[in-house]
């Protein structure tokens, strides 16, 4: 008999498919990884545990990933993943997660130190995010790309699972990229025999046509996924639903979402082309193509642009609104001011263009007396010209060659008779080309590695920071109830389990307006950052619930046939399902051999006339396969006739709550 969560045969000690701890008893919590103790399970994967872990004299907190056993003692499989893990380790952007260093941890299993990033997952974010959002996610995305490929890293496993939205330590909003050369893990345990089966390790949506055939892989398999992720995040659906079907292209976003501008309509098709050469050539092209392209500095942009035209759906005034309110929440890596480099939208009258999604950080003039010497490669400390200073780092200018992105470099700052010695991670080019094309000098930008505060505000703008207003007491009584039902979408809306959808709508929108009435309060940094966390939690709780198929999927993985059955009764099909269900059976082999079994027990009970005995086989049955809706339907037919519900099996995991909700 397989794990009762995943219906899958492996060891007790190891979590389940469904990434849920069984336990604790194989946990390594509170175990020592050198000078780190293990302090808490994070989450699990297919391919191993990640734990918070502490430095206990400094305090400092970190991310440790062990490798599951049973991939461990594969000696082809540890060696990929410490070869994966070294190769990571020289990625130093500010959208990597950082890998530090790869070491036997406890029992002598591989282990990975690294950066502890903590945010969300965009695939947890209710989905389609604005357009604003979604360019920034993918500009920020391609940087960290940009830079993984520069040198020789790519990572083939791409999804909405690792693109996680996080805050740096000024509180800006980032995405940060995790798990590279996972993928190439898991494919490096495969039997010859599965291989030959053409068996592939990833999450199939994402993959790229050439990942599935064996062919060589390399960036723009990467350029793929993201243009999957594009697409997903712009329409709230693959582009593909649940598989590629020869060499048609997938539907065009803009005819799934009307506020998509045709030109970035383009940009995603071209990224999500069969061949990898009809593809963007790397990861700088994709982004130059989402940016428009290189174009002179001029306080207007003349003659013509490409790609993003707006189809009527929005005036060129609501555009600038909209830029305006996003640029107030995000902040994007700096580039010269001169450059004037953004989105260009043309509205339907042709009007002047408007440049929006402007990548400029707040920047300052520079300080009078700060002087500025860089360890460059071959040449050794020089005084650099700086400019662009921001509160996190700083332009420099380099006439000659450029060091590689993701450089580590030494960095010697001065000012006031003061001197500080600190290192910079290089984020971003400005070639000879381009610095022509926009008029300013060549030269890199780069990212100050835990520069202290006092020069921090020195380089921000050397006033002290304003006072925050109280925490709203209120607003800190809400949050924190909400926060313990945060990950649970029904006890967030303060919904039973087998409410219907009116019921779930309602719920959702009085959460939404009670969080609403927060917006306008004056509340410090920390209480408005949860309160927009909270709202995009409760607004992808109402987008679960509220529609009938992914609100099966979910309760299908949770066991829950209430909301299945409501489903159901909101006009669900078997075709509808059925794409969904293979897939749920899909990834537990042994699930539908066992349901038919006690489906067939239940129908032998029901013709003796035992019809309760019945109902708890039935339900059983359902709980291995809760998708299959015909037995559904008979299942609630007999229950209805007996007004009877099995004793042997609680058919909903989660019950009902009526407190300590949002949406209370």
């Amino acid at each position: 008999m397989g794990c009762q969560l995943c219906v899958q045969k492996h060891p007790e000690s190891e979590p389940c498919e469904s990434g849920a701890p069984r336990g604790r008893r194989g946990s390594l919590e509170g175990k020592r990884h050198g000078p780190l103790l293990l302090r808490r399970w994070l989450g699990a994967g297919s391919l191993g545990v990640v734990y918070a872990a502490e430095h206990a004299p400094t305090g400092h907190c970190f991310a440790v990933k062990v490798l599951h056993p049973h991939l461990a003692d594969q000696p082809v499989v540890r060696s990929r993943f410490v070869t994966e893990a070294l190769a990571t380790r020289k990625l130093r952007h500010p959208n990597i997660a950082r890998v530090m260093d790869v070491r036997p941890g406890p029992g002598g299993l591989p282990s990975v130190l690294m950066e502890l990033v903590e945010g969300e997952p965009l695939s947890r974010r209710a989905l389609p995010l604005t357009m604003p959002e979604v360019l920034d996610v993918l500009r920020q995305s391609l940087a960290g790309l940009e830079a993984a490929h520069a040198n020789g890293v790519v990572h083939r496993g791409l999804t909405l699972d690792n693109l996680v939205l996080a805050r740096d330590a000024r509180g800006v909003r980032c995405v940060k990229l995790l798990d590279f050369g996972a993928s190439a893990v898991l494919n490096a345990s495969l039997t010859d025999a599965e291989r030959r089966a053409g068996m592939v390790a990833g999450s199939p949506a994402f993959l790229a046509p050439e990942q599935w055939t064996g062919a060589a892989v390399d960036g723009r398999a990467d350029l793929y996924a993201l243009g999957v992720a594009g697409y997903l995040l712009a329409c709230g659906r693959l582009p593909f639903g649940f598989g590629r079907v020869g060499d048609a292209p997938p539907t065009a976003p803009h005819v799934f979402n009307a506020r998509v501008p045709v030109g970035f309509s383009q940009v995603l098709l071209r990224a999500l082309a069969q061949r990898p050469e009809e593809r963007f050539a790397d990861a700088r092209a994709f982004r130059e193509a989402l940016e428009g392209g290189p174009r002179p500095a001029t306080a207007t942009p003349t003659g013509p642009l490409r790609p993003f035209v707006v189809e009527g759906t929005r005036d060129a005034e609501t555009l600038r609104r909209e830029a305006a309110a996003f640029s107030a929440s995000s902040e994007l890596l700096p580039v010269p001011s001169s450059r004037g480099s953004g989105v260009a939208v043309v509205d339907d009258a042709g009007a002047a263009p408007v440049v929006l999604m402007e990548a400029t950080a707040p920047g300052t003039a520079t300080p009078a007396d700060l002087g500025v010497r860089m360890a460059l490669p071959g040449v050794g400390f020089q005084a650099v010209a700086v400019s662009d200073v921001a509160p996190g780092g700083f332009f420099v200018a380099c006439p000659g060659a450029l060091p590689p992105l993701a450089a580590r470099l030494c960095v010697e700052l001065s000012s006031g008779g003061r001197a500080l010695t600190c290192e910079c991670d290089v984020v971003r080019h400005v070639t000879a080309d381009e610095a022509r094309t926009w008029g300013v000098t060549a030269g890199v930008f780069v990212h100050l590695v835990d520069v202290s505060e006092p020069w921090r505000q020195l380089l921000a703008s050397g006033a002290p920071p304003a006072r925050e207003p109280a925490p709203d007491a209120e607003l800190e009584q809400l949050l924190a109830r909400a926060s313990a039902v945060a990950r649970n979408p029904y006890r967030l809306l303060g919904a039973a389990p087998n409410a219907d959808f009116v019921e779930i709508r309602r719920r959702g929108d009085s959460a939404l307006s009670r969080l609403g009435a927060f917006q306008d309060r004056p509340l410090p940094t920390r209480q408005r950052l949860a309160l927009e966390s909270l709202r995009a939690r409760v607004e992808a709780a109402r987008r679960t619930l509220g529609e009938p198929l992914s609100r099966a999927g979910f309760d299908a993985l949770r066991g829950n046939l209430e909301g299945v059955s409501q489903c159901l009764a909101a006009g669900l099909t078997e075709a509808q399902v059925e794409p969904l269900r293979r897939a749920f059976l899909a990834a537990r082999p042994e699930a539908s051999a066992q349901a038919q079994a006690l489906f067939a027990q239940g129908h032998a009970l029901e013709s003796g006339r035992s019809p309760r005995a019945a109902l708890a086989h039935y339900a059983q049955a359902l709980a291995v396969d809760p998708l299959n809706l015909p037995w559904l339907r008979h299942y609630e037919a007999l229950r209805r006739r007996t007004q009877a519900r099995p004793s042997v099996r609680k058919l909903s995991a989660a019950q009902p709550v009526r407190a300590a909700s949002a949406g209370r």
